[in-house]
Parts: C-alpha cells; sequence; structure tokens
C-alpha cells in the first residue's frame, strides 16, 4: 500500500491543514523502498513500545519527513529542498537516544554513521521525477536552508514545526480549527542571526503555540519516557554485546524489527527485558541512587523541548519572550521544573 493511503484519519486531516493540494512528487518520494524502516520508527523514541501508554498514537519518522515535505512545498515551492529534506529523515537511526548512549556507552571513537543515503533505491517514477528536476542524490545532505528545515529546539524549524503541531494534534491538546488557526499565522522571515525561520504574525497565536510546545515537551521529558528510552537503550546494549547486533544495525533495521530480533533472544536477560519494557505500569523517583540489585535505577538527562517563536512587529522581527515576561517566566520555570532526578522501577536487568 502507498503510503498516503496509510495513514491514519488524523494524520490526514493534519496534512490537509498544511497542503490541501499534496504534489504527486512527495507521495512518490514517500513511496521510495528505503522509507519502509522508517514507516515503522516513531518519532517518540520507543516510548510508544512501552506498557506507560504515552503516545497512544502512529507518529512514524516517515509521518515526520512527509509532513516536512508538504510542509516546505506550501511555503518555499521549492522542490529539491523538499526531497533533499524528505530523504535526511532516512537517515536517522532506529531508537536515535540508543545510538548516542551505545556509543557512549562502548566508547566507539570517530563512529562512521552507515551512508544508508547511497543505498536508496528510488522507484522508476521518482527516479524520472528527480531527473527532471535536477537533484543530485550525491549531494543530498547539502541544504542551502537547512536551519530553516532542522534547527533545534527553541527555533521554529520546518521539523520542529510538524513535529509540535502533529503531536500536539493527537495527543487531543488542539483539534483541527486551532492547528489551522496557528498554522495560518506562520511565514518566513529572517531572525536575528540572518537565518530564514518561521515566524507568527500574530502575537497571540504564537503565545498559543509556545504554551502548546510546553505541554509536548513536558510529556517527551517525563520520567515515563525518559525511563522507557533508557531502558530500551540497555536492552539494546545487551544485544550488542552478545553480538546479536551492531550498533549500525540501527540503521538497518526498524524498531519492531530490533524488538522482534530481542523477543526471539535465548538470553532470558534480553528477551524478558522487552517484556518488561512493553509492562511498564510505574516509575519511581529519588534523589540519590538506589544501590539495589532488585531495582533497575537510573538518571538521564533529557534536552529541553520547547518553542520560543519569532514574532513580526511594526518595528521588526523579536523572540516571543522578549515581547511578553510572562512567556520568559514560563520558559524559566520550564527549566527550574525537576525531571532530572534518579527513576527506578522493580526490576532487574
Amino acid at each position: 500500500m502507498s503510503y498516503i493511503d496509510s495513514r491514519t484519519t488524523d494524520l490526514k486531516d493534519l496534512h490537509c491543514v498544511y497542503n490541501h493540494d499534496i504534489p504527486k512528487y512527495i507521495c512518490d518520494v514517500a513511496d521510495i523502498e528505503e522509507f519502509n524502516r522508517i514507516r515503522h520508527n516513531s518519532m517518540n523514541e520507543g516510548s510508544n513500545v512501552s506498557g506507560f501508554n504515552l503516545f497512544q498514537y502512529r507518529y512514524s519518522r516517515l509521518d515526520h519527513a512527509f509532513g516536512i515535505g508538504i510542509i516546505l512545498d506550501s511555503f518555499k515551492k521549492d522542490s529539491e529542498t523538499v526531497i533533499k529534506s524528505m530523504l535526511q529523515e532516512a537517515t536517522k537511526p532506529s531508537f536515535p537516544y540508543s545510538e548516542r548512549y551505545l556509543i557512549d556507552y562502548f566508547k566507539i571513537k570517530d563512529f562512521k554513521k552507515p551512508d544508508v543515503l547511497h543505498d536508496i533505491k528510488p522507484s522508476p517514477v521518482i527516479t524520472e521525477c528527480i531527473l527532471k528536476m535536477n537533484v543530485s542524490l550525491e549531494n543530498i545532505q547539502d541544504l542551502k536552508d537547512s536551519f530553516l528545515v532542522f534547527a533545534e529546539f527553541p527555533h521554529l524549524s520546518c521539523s520542529n514545526l510538524d513535529f509540535v503541531l502533529c503531536n500536539g494534534y493527537l495527543m487531543k491538546i488542539i483539534d483541527r480549527e486551532e492547528a489551522k488557526e496557528l498554522y495560518s499565522s506562520i511565514t518566513i522571515d529572517r531572525n536575528p542571526d540572518g537565518n530564514f525561520e518561521f515566524c507568527f504574525n500574530d502575537i497571540n497565536l504564537a503565545k498559543k503555540f509556545f504554551k502548546l510546545s510546553l505541554e509536548v515537551g513536558n510529556k517527551i521529558r517525563s520520567y515515563e519516557a525518559k525511563l522507557s528510552k533508557r531502558l530500551i537503550a540497555d536492552v539494546l546494549m545487551l544485544m550488542v554485546r552478545r553480538e546479536d547486533i551492531k550498533v549500525e544495525d540501527l540503521y538497518k533495521y526498524s524498531e519492531l524489527e530490533l524488538l522482534d530480533i530481542g523477543r526471539k533472544c535465548i538470553d532470558k536477560r534480553i528477551s524478558e527485558g522487552w517484556n518488561e519494557i512493553e509492562n511498564l505500569k510505574k516509575v519511581y523517583t529519588r534523589f540519590n541512587p538506589i544501590y539495589d540489585s532488585t531495582k533497575y535505577c537510573v538518571n538521564v538527562h533529557e534536552k529541553p523541548i520547547y518553542i520560543d517563536p519569532l514574532v513580526i512587529t511594526k518595528v521588526g522581527v523579536f523572540r516571543l519572550s522578549k515581547l511578553d515576561f510572562e512567556v520568559e517566566n514560563d520558559i524559566n520555570a520550564y527549566f527550574s521544573t525537576d525531571t532530572d532526578m534518579f527513576m527506578y522501577i522493580d526490576y532487574e536487568l
């Protein structure tokens, strides 16, 4: 089944907010064979497979790539940037947190990521499309508007725009009309550093979007989400130590395939570890680590996820936090919120 027909009703509704008339070439890119892996990878880094029931909806990395594509097409009408941006998502590993953790755990120096882009096998349809647009797969990493597309939080890049709106909509924090109202107020302008960035025409809608990003960010950096990611990383670490997989395999297998390999492992620590992940119900917190072999106790630092959007005013373009003291106070409170205590569960890995 083609990607566009496999989308959930909620995703179809949100994508219509982004762009009513989705170009065929974007649909063709989404059907590239190499995207099959990320079709099964959650944008919330595996937390969706845990028993905490944090993200009871589908939001895959392919959904994200498609969202990026139609947002960019709606604003820029630049097919080369659209194609390159979507293909960049195919280069992301399964369980991204686990990749960083494993590289650090095994002290891997100069880890060379597999060159996934050179393994991409476009269909004849998209190959013809790419050739017509003079898009070179060899230069796929060369994005002139990379800041506009992939800038980190708290900037409002295209990737962050889809991440906040999609999670917010699928979490039922906002409805379709609210998503449309927010999206309709967005335009592109230069930020104080001279880079192009998405920004708002209306300060009140900018503030509403800011608060939405805080709600999404709080769930992403919750103890349940962080413990899920860390336990997944530790179970994958055992699989790497047993040589059931290699770190590079995070670019070969989807998250569901890795989970299936682990479930079938003869090492009970691994198979039972995945079972524990899928049945997680409660996480406990404390200030100090627990020295108890029957407890799984960890501490995970998560980067803050929120947007401090630009707002266009009569006298210039400014960050919302520079225009609204309440927003500035909310950001300070967000940073001071303690989600970095030790977490533990009644489990021995």
